[in-house]
């Protein structure tokens, strides 16, 4: 039986068959989508694809147009998201032939869904760590680059993961300092502040930082209570730095953040250890740390015990419309 694409309204019933996917980060809820397309130039699809009545994959996607060429995006740019893409559900066959049939047949549906109704002279895609089989954009011909991100496995007392850090990061977490400094999670307000530092962290660096603080305060009431989790350290009182995650079922990421700070405590592998302590009581299994792409920033990462997981760069286009790409900002997270 061949699979028939639709796209999904209703945002409950939406977040209802994501609740069924096993990568499914929370970029992918229907608050977050409907922000990303309020801070966007593009409009939200959110397909899913149905076997008969029964549904066996999602794939949010944004189609933006400039001048007469039309892109196909998931996730938008310019949000620094570091991925999206399509998931499947849990629906599958324990048989390997009978997953990769239908993984196939989604992920075809999909794209000829995308060049019936939007026919795009370009299409970037990111997916979501978890989701490995890219065959199927592959031989569509889709050039596919493999990135890699560090996820740590939190599914354990904090006595045994942090003698799997590395030495100078568990002396870190673990030392007393001089200093009078307090680590909370933090609230709507602090969201600016975080941004605040990131951005300037990269004017010195002479890099640009696209994301606006608006964008994540909207994620902030859009989301279920709980999901964007800014975690803040002070010193003496005064706000020293911080990092937002992303929380979502099981699953954490690392979004935005850890600017480099002046201090006399290592405020980051603090910031970090302290929201993986409250993560491990509220049941979170894994902390994705958002890239390791980066040599310098995966060597900071690498300390926390983390597995190198591969997520993929998907991208099809002329050769000349692969240069929209270059309209709409960076597309390569």
């Amino acid at each position: 039986m061949s699979i028939e694409v639709t796209t999904v309204d209703d945002a409950g019933r939406w977040n209802e068959l994501l609740s069924e996917t096993a990568g499914a980060a929370a970029f992918h809820h229907t608050g977050a989508l409907e922000v990303f397309e309020a801070h966007s130039a593009g409009t939200c699809h959110r397909l899913v694809g149905l076997k008969g009545e029964e549904p066996v994959g999602l794939f949010p996607v944004f189609t933006m147009r400039k001048g007469p060429a039309t892109a196909a995006v998931s996730p938008p740019p310019n949000l620094k998201l570091p991925y999206l893409g399509p998931q499947v559900l849990n629906r599958q066959s324990p048989k390997r032939r009978r997953r990769d049939k239908r993984n196939r047949r989604f992920v075809d549906a999909c794209l000829d869904w995308l060049a019936s109704e939007h026919s795009p002279n370009y299409t970037s895609i990111r997916t979501a760590p978890g989701y490995d089989d890219v065959r199927p954009f592959i031989w569509q011909e889709y050039e596919t680059t493999p990135r890699y991100t560090y996820v740590v496995d939190i599914d354990r007392d904090p006595e045994t993961l942090l003698s799997a850090f590395s030495t100078d990061a568990r002396r870190n977490v673990t030392d007393e300092y001089d200093v009078e400094y307090e680590l909370t999670e933090g609230s709507i307000d602090d969201i600016d502040r975080i941004v605040e530092q990131v951005e300037q962290r990269h004017a010195e660096q002479d890099e640009s930082y696209p994301l606006d603080a608006a964008v994540v305060r909207d994620l902030y009431r859009s989301l279920p209570e709980g999901v964007v989790r800014p975690y803040v350290c002070r010193i003496d009182g005064s706000f020293t730095g911080g990092v937002i995650n992303m929380e979502y079922g099981d699953h954490a990421v690392r979004w935005v953040g850890g600017a480099k700070v002046s201090a006399d405590l290592p405020v980051n592998d603090l910031l970090d250890w302290a929201y993986i302590t409250d993560a491990m009581e509220r049941d979170v299994l894994t902390y994705d740390l958002a890239g390791a792409n980066n040599p310098r920033i995966a060597r900071f990462k690498a300390k926390f015990a983390p597995d190198l997981v591969p997520y993929y760069r998907l991208e099809n286009g002329t050769r000349t419309m692969s240069t929209l790409s270059k309209l709409y900002g960076s597309l390569s997270g």
